[in-house]
């Protein structure tokens, strides 16, 4: 087979390239030995439940921790000046003004979308209860620090857990504004992003420059996901940042597949490689694609790359080293995640990070229709009636994802994880849209009544998930109704502290133990007399701040009993002969109600 890539315009570096996946190799080999190492001999180790095996944890943590960091830093910088060195300029400029003209129905979807997202929002989240507590200390005077529940969440985990980007975006903005609606408005940002990213993805893969209602119909489709929703409406998910690495990673892959410049060499690895930071297992969506195109490369079944020779060591070093390096990128994850989960969370023998629920799977259409596009495409591509392209690969990285997440911790299509996955079902329903239905429909009806077509079909998926129990306007009311809740019982219960205070009543707030509010997470800028916390399971109740900090307590008449976000299964309603409830978000909650002690 002769190959039809491009010229390559990337000089030889492989050299580079041995150096360093022999450096990673030693350092994962070194890691590896000391992991078993430690396993063998734990008693000359202070225990991890001692003070000074918490100073060693901690101490460890903070180093590792650095020690990547900067490496990564470093890594990142370097192939952004190798991307600004190499950096072409654009055929055509691109003028804001008229794209606006030619997409109106898409501008103002995109603006309702971004009231939808800013209305209500706050930081009353679940983690961004925690995290938001460091951003307004210090009189928000101290703005350019490293934020310690940040960098607890993500670096310094002992549960086998590794995302140590995650969030990190939040943390970064955390630095220059401390509203919340400025961060979903960048949120908001990388969500029109991907989807602009992808449209254009599937235009360049296609080949077709004028595909009717393509804009359009990729932003009803991906924004009324309810994954989508779960995702950027809030701001507490680690898959929001990782779906946008992921399509500017395949974005700037095509591209290069295309045209072989160094610019989209070296963004791709950037990408790469900030991507398999964000999350544990996102290493699949990185490294399936090149691995995939390796192997049917080959074998003469990608397109557009030649058959390798096993005598032919430059072809492969100049048709296939993007590739290459991507695949270095395993040894890069491999010594990351010994040194900043596997020794530490093997030291503290905290075990792994579950939720409990292993090996339950929801699948929906989208998730129906991308299994049996790829066994389409594969059957094809077996009896070379076609070859492989990038989506394909894509398809094979999105299915060894989700069986992934279905072996962890259970699949459900419109969860938040989902997300990377639903982005490429989109991308296959685009694909068949330009292919197949478009050509057809425009021959017979125009491009403004097949846009028009696509776009009913789009509302009428929509539709159907909503009456299938995948809604993402349910599941977005959920998500404001909760932020609500939290939000209104919090100023109820300062204005109850406020009232009893001023009428000389002492304030004493009992808190249940599993609340994610307490003294440090803004329960302390309330005006009590005593924070005291419950703890159901021993029955006690102990002094957090205020009269008597530590000691236990037995409730009185007066105290106010607080249930904020609790849920059923975490929180008790008290008996109504010991309480009387005097304020309640919604009957129809079980969190948003305080109680006073008879």
């Amino acid at each position: 087979m002769t190959s039809n890539l491009p010229p390559n315009r990337i000089g030889a570096n492989r050299p580079w390239l041995l150096w360093i996946n022999s450096v990673l190799a030693l350092l994962s080999g070194l890691g590896i030995g000391i992991w078993i190492w430690l396993l063998q001999n734990r008693a000359w180790l202070p225990a991890p439940d001692s003070e000074a095996g918490k100073r060693l944890l901690k101490s460890y943590s903070g180093t590792s921790g650095d020690v990547v960091l900067a490496l990564l830093t470093l890594s990142v910088i370097t192939l952004v000046v190798l991307i600004r060195r190499t950096q072409e300029p654009p055929i055509e400029s691109w003028n804001p003004w008229r794209w606006a003209q030619c997409h109106p129905l898409v501008i103002a979807l995109w603006a309702g979308y971004t009231v939808a997202m800013l209305h209500g929002s706050s930081w009353f989240y679940p983690e961004l209860v925690g995290w938001y507590k460091d951003v307004i200390s210090d009189h928000l005077l101290n703005n350019f620090s490293f934020r310690s529940d940040f960098l607890r969440e993500t670096l310094k985990r002992d549960d086998f857990r590794f995302f140590p980007l995650a969030h990190q975006d939040l943390h970064i903005l955390s630095w220059f504004t401390a509203y919340i609606k400025v961060w979903m408005l960048i949120s908001a940002a990388e969500l029109f992003t991907i989807v602009v990213v992808s449209a254009r993805f599937v235009r360049r893969l296609t080949g077709h420059e004028a595909i009717p209602g393509l804009l359009l119909i990729t932003s009803l489709l991906l924004l009324f996901q309810p994954s989508t929703g779960t995702a950027f409406f809030q701001l507490i998910y680690s898959e929001r940042l990782l779906t946008f690495l992921f399509s500017l990673y395949f974005a700037s892959y095509l591209h290069h597949q295309q045209t072989r410049s160094a610019q989209t060499f070296y963004s791709t690895i950037l990408f790469a490689l900030l991507g398999i930071f964000v999350k544990d297992i996102a290493i699949v969506l990185f490294l399936a694609p090149p691995l995939v195109t390796l192997a049917l490369g080959s074998i003469g079944r990608m397109e557009g790359y030649p058959r390798l020779k096993l005598n032919n060591q430059n072809e492969l070093n100049n048709s296939y080293k993007l590739e290459l390096w991507l695949c270095s990128l395993i040894l890069v994850f491999i010594t990351s995640y010994i040194a900043l989960s596997l020794l530490p969370s093997s030291y503290a023998s905290s075990g792994a990070y579950s939720k409990g629920a292993e090996l339950t799977l929801r699948p929906d259409l989208r998730i129906w229709l991308m299994l049996a596009y790829s066994t389409w495409r594969g059957w094809n591509i077996t009896t070379g009636r076609s070859q492989a392209n990038l989506l394909d690969c894509l398809n094979l990285a999105a299915l060894i994802y989700a069986g992934s997440l279905f072996l962890l911790i259970g699949y459900h299509s419109s969860s938040y994880l989902a997300l990377p996955i639903q982005l490429i079902t989109v991308l296959d329903a685009l694909w068949i849209w330009s292919e197949t239905i478009s050509p057809f429909l425009g021959s017979r009806t125009g491009q403004r009544a097949t846009a028009g077509i696509g776009v009913a079909a789009c509302l009428g998926l929509i539709g159907i998930e909503h009456q299938a129990g995948f809604s993402f306007l349910n599941q977005v009311s959920r998500i404001k109704i909760s932020q609500d809740s939290w939000q209104q019982t919090y100023s109820r219960l300062q204005e109850l502290a406020r009232e009893r205070k001023e009428d000389g009543h002492p304030v004493n707030i009992i808190r249940d133990r599993s609340t994610w509010f307490s003294r440090k997470r803004h329960l302390g800028r309330l005006n009590y007399d005593r924070l005291i916390i419950h703890d159901p399971q021993e029955g006690t109740y102990t002094v957090e701040d205020g009269i008597k900090e530590g000691s236990t307590y037995t409730p009185r008449a007066g105290d106010l009993l607080i249930n904020i976000d609790r849920q059923p299964h975490d929180f008790t309603p008290p008996s109504t002969r010991d309480y009387n409830l005097i304020y309640r978000y919604d009957p129809s909650l079980h969190n948003g109600r305080i109680y006073i002690k008879r």
